[in-house]
């Protein structure tokens, strides 16, 4: 069973790498702050808090130089400072997650779907809370 090796009040280096499209590789290292945790789902809920460093390397691994980074993928991964994710124990050892380029794109909702269900949430108390308001006129 996974165990959290940080609580709530820490930092931790949180890494994360796409396969970009033309075989490209990036790798980003945010600063996690741990908000809370979910013991019974083994999971962290974070903020990325900055982004400490990163790298890009082609299909073979060799890195490539700045000037070769792709502006629009790296615009992308500094989009991702301040966002609010749920992510597994085992994330904290340092070691790269690989993720779906879709991920990164918003394709795909994990690095937003946190904060939609805090929305989703806040929608629902507020109907709530109206039709409290109504039953009670």
């Amino acid at each position: 069973m996974p165990s959290a090796h940080y609580t709530v009040g820490e930092d931790f280096p949180l890494q994360f790498a796409w396969r970009l499209p033309e075989g490209d590789y990036i790798r980003a290292v945010f600063r996690a702050h741990i908000l809370d945790t979910v013991p019974e789902a083994d999971k962290y809920i974070v903020r990325l808090l900055e982004l400490q460093a990163g790298r890009q390397e082609d299909e073979d691994g060799q890195l490539r130089p700045r000037e070769q980074f792709s502006r629009e993928y790296w615009s992308m991964v500094g989009d991702l400072v301040g966002t609010k994710i749920t992510i597994a124990y085992e994330a904290d050892d340092g070691r790269a997650l690989h993720m779906r380029l879709a991920t990164l794109t918003g394709e795909h909702n994990f690095f937003s779907r946190y904060e939609d269900a805090e929305v989703i949430a806040q929608g629902i108390m507020a109907a709530a809370r109206r039709r409290k308001q109504e039953e009670e006129e």
